[in-house]
């Protein structure tokens, strides 16, 4: 990402609407693991960023973070989360370590030069059985100026993203779109907004993470809360993010 958007995250991931409703949807899949196995869990954040998941994951066991940015990794140590400098196109995992491995955000990067290899890294890297946690943006056809300041590669779809968890030997236990119920709006703001700098300015500008109104923000956060409680039990159609759980056989 540009150097500027890791302060943006720092300064929104607490309270952002965005954040907070995908934590609480990968909290409720860590708390389950972590009840089936009975015992405190060995979590890998790959691509922590600033380290608010990390956080907010110490409670289940031993969490480590790994990211390519020194920029970010001076952002989780203001948070006391301990991680590391590393490149997951390069990084060695110890085989078999973790029980769990998140990865939010992180596959479409630029920096990534082939999401398959490192998807067969986290494979080596996870128990029998393990659990692997993604979220990624969606649908190319939003693709806009965000996607430049955060270096998006690709935005993936349903199909594409099935196959290459497949190819790199994953069992697919939940995938879908999120970001659903708000969709007509994240996506009606995102497209205007791209219009309106094109019309002006001809620029790219910054990302999309910005605080909105608290009333906004906590009217999409209710939203985004019920569309969590949905995707307990539904494969939702259309959203910005695919949201994916899949486990080592």
């Amino acid at each position: 990402m540009n150097p500027e958007e890791y302060g943006r995250m720092y300064q929104a991931e607490d309270s952002h609407w965005w954040y907070v409703g995908l934590h609480e949807l990968i909290l409720s899949q860590v708390e389950r693991e972590a009840a089936r196995l009975k015992r405190p869990l060995r979590i890998l954040d790959a691509g922590c960023g600033t380290g608010r998941l990390c956080q907010l994951l110490a409670p289940f066991g031993e969490v480590e973070g790994i990211d390519a940015s020194r920029e970010a990794i001076r952002y989780c140590r203001r948070r006391g989360v301990a991680a590391m400098v590393g490149d997951l196109n390069r990084v060695e995992l110890e085989p078999e370590r973790y029980d769990l491995i998140t990865s939010i955000d992180v596959l479409y990067h630029l920096g990534v030069r082939d999401d398959v290899e490192v998807l067969k890294s986290f494979l080596g890297a996870l128990r029998p059985g393990g659990m692997l946690i993604l979220n990624l943006v969606a649908l190319e056809w939003l693709r806009s100026s965000h996607d430049l300041a955060v270096h998006t590669r690709e935005r993936y779809d349903e199909r594409t993203l099935r196959d290459r968890l497949a190819a790199a030997g994953f069992s697919i236990s939940r995938l879908s779109f999120r970001v659903t119920l708000p969709f007509p709006l994240v996506a009606g703001y995102r497209l205007l907004r791209e219009r309106l700098r094109a019309a002006h300015t001809g620029k790219a500008g910054a990302s999309d993470v910005a605080l909105p109104s608290p009333l906004v923000n906590r009217a999409l956060l209710k939203l985004i809360r019920m569309e969590n409680h949905l995707l307990r039990r539904l494969r939702l159609p259309i959203g910005s993010s695919l949201f994916a759980v899949a486990r080592k056989g």
